[in-house]
């Protein structure tokens, strides 16, 4: 293991490679949604007076997400990658952040005396020192940036480039730093939530982005790891570049680079991509794609604190007879009952789909469109899990709760935290009584269908569905009374009124119980189909609960 720690890490990374001067894609199918061109980093942990002066100049040219964004007219830090240089007539320099913006985001060549008007001397020099910008060999009157730079989410972020400076092939590293803006890394970032904790763990941190975006904002400490040297090495650049001074950058396979060690939060945004034999370490999720997650539950146990969270987003394949959440909860071993599990599906990926892409990727033929075909059917794989998965260890003793539910209009950390403060809470036994008393409210955005069929020679209604795509994407068949229910929960009559009513006009058996009543409620909320004071679906990007929480 090698921790890096402070800015006491001062040794220049060699990067082993792969051929030469050829082109590389990392594993790429419709689950990650994106594909780069890699290069070797060259970057150097210098001092920390180069590192602030890096980052004030930065921070002077307003090289900020949004200003970027406005100027280069992109909708949002995911455009990055589609930005290329144009050799033939690069962007022209007005200010200070197109200078920038030219030589980190779009990775132009830039000339001396384009760069002397808005660049002093030892900010310069201080570039060329840390290894971020470099004379171009053979042209020592102009200059490029060695890796991409750039700002993303409140921090400045090093990276692998995804182009060269003439559009030239790139020769390629074995450990591949990915950058901080793709699709994948927008969902798991999206997914994490920002309230206090006291010690947080990325794991397979690549960039560091989670770590630092924690350290920085509501983290007491934070820890990074990642199996590379390249990864450790530029996430430790990235720390220093940022300024943060509680983030720890460790190097070493998974738990092992800060064993002893127990936290509050652990992330992890780790390779999931199935592949038919063994690949780069940074990009091998197994045959099924569900090996590095698997590592990750069954770590649990040892290293999340009672309370503690964990969050990722990965893949993973739903067996016949064996979904995935189920599989989650069998990693976790003796310790399964302490344990939540949520599981939140952006989309589900056909077995067919999966052999296609892999076999197109590896410009493989019919046998190895068939050779995936063998796997999944020995495996009995009926459909891959592609989302965001949260693990919370119970403080005390509690009933153990497993959810699974499909992306809605939105999916982040708002959405997630309602559904899991919600059904941990639900899951105790007082919440029957807490709903009896509660004032239920119809949840605005859902749907009644109503289906019809010919009885008798008239069309009488036979079928009575709820749906929403809010919070979740949901659907729920109710009796015809439960319609007229929610027709009438208005906030103004608690449950048990409601439950009375329901009787005295013999809606309901008599003797409809009111916990089987409260226990149908509860289906309801969880649907997102209705709403108690405490538990109000979230409106906006933050989620608050005034009553009970978990």
């Amino acid at each position: 293991m090698t921790i890096f720690t402070r800015g006491k890490f001062h040794k220049k990374v060699e990067r082993g490679r792969r051929g030469t001067s050829q082109q590389c894609s990392p594993p790429h199918t419709r689950m990650s949604n994106f594909s780069i061109l890699v290069c070797v980093l060259p970057l150097t942990i210098g001092e920390p007076r180069q590192f602030r002066q890096v980052r004030q100049f930065l921070i002077d040219s307003h090289y900020s997400e949004p200003l970027v964004c406005k100027r280069l007219g992109l909708k949002n830090s995911e455009d990055y990658l589609t930005l290329r240089p144009n050799p033939s007539a690069p962007h022209e320099i007005e200010d200070r952040l197109d200078l920038v913006a030219r030589l980190f985001l779009i990775g132009e060549i830039v000339s001396e005396a384009e760069m002397r008007p808005w660049l002093p001397e030892p900010v310069l020099s201080a570039m060329s020192s840390l290894g971020v910008a470099k004379r171009y060999p053979g042209r020592p009157e102009v200059w490029y940036a060695t890796v991409a730079l750039y700002p993303v989410r409140g921090l400045h972020i090093v990276s692998d480039r995804w182009s060269s400076p003439e559009l030239a092939p790139i020769e390629a590293a074995v450990d591949v730093v990915y950058p901080a803006i793709t699709v994948n890394t927008a969902h798991f970032l999206d997914s994490l939530p920002v309230d206090p904790c006291d010690a947080f763990l990325d794991l397979c941190s690549g960039s560091g982005i989670a770590a630092l975006m924690a350290a920085s904002q509501y983290a007491r400490q934070a820890w990074s790891t990642d199996i590379t040297v390249a990864a450790a090495h530029c996430a430790e650049f990235n720390r220093m570049l940022n300024g943060i001074e509680n983030a720890t950058i460790a190097r070493g396979d998974l738990f092992d680079a800060v064993s002893g060690r127990t936290f509050d939060r652990i992330v992890a945004n780790p390779p999931y991509m199935p592949s038919l034999k063994p690949a780069q370490v940074y990009a091998y999720g197994g045959e099924l794609g569900d090996q590095m997650t698997r590592r990750i539950i069954e770590g649990l146990p040892a290293y999340l604190r009672p309370g503690g969270r964990f969050y990722c987003v990965t893949a993973g394949p739903d067996i016949e007879g064996l979904p995935f959440e189920a599989r989650l909860r069998s990693w976790l071993g003796a310790s399964g009952a302490q344990f939540d599990i949520f599981l939140f599906e952006r989309r589900l990926i056909e077995t067919a789909d999966i052999g296609l892409q892999q076999a197109a990727r590896t410009r493989g033929g019919p046998e190895e469109i068939e050779a995936w075909k063998k796997l999944f059917a020995r495996e009995r794989v009926e459909q891959m899990f592609y989302g965001s998965v949260l693990v919370e260890r119970h403080k005390g003793d509690a009933r153990p709760v497993t959810v699974r539910r499909r992306k809605g209009a939105q999916l982040g950390t708002a959405q997630m935290e309602w559904l899991r403060v919600w059904e941990t809470a639900a899951a105790r036994p007082e919440m029957l009584e807490r709903l009896l008393d509660s004032r239920p409210v119809a949840a605005p955005g859902f749907e009644l269908q109503v289906t019809h069929r010919l009885r008798d020679g008239e069309l009488a209604p036979e079928q009575f569905t709820l749906q929403t795509r809010y919070p979740f994407d949901v659907e729920c068949q109710i009796q015809p009374w439960a319609a007229f229910l929610i027709g009438k929960c208005d906030g103004k009559a608690t449950a048990r009124e409601l439950l009375g009513f329901l009787k005295e006009n013999e809606l309901v058996a008599k003797d409809e119980s009111e916990d089987q009543f409260a226990a149908f409620l509860r289906v309801l909320i969880s649907g997102g189909f209705l709403e108690i004071d405490g538990f109000r679906v979230p409106r906006g990007p933050v989620v608050q609960f005034e009553g009970l929480t978990a």
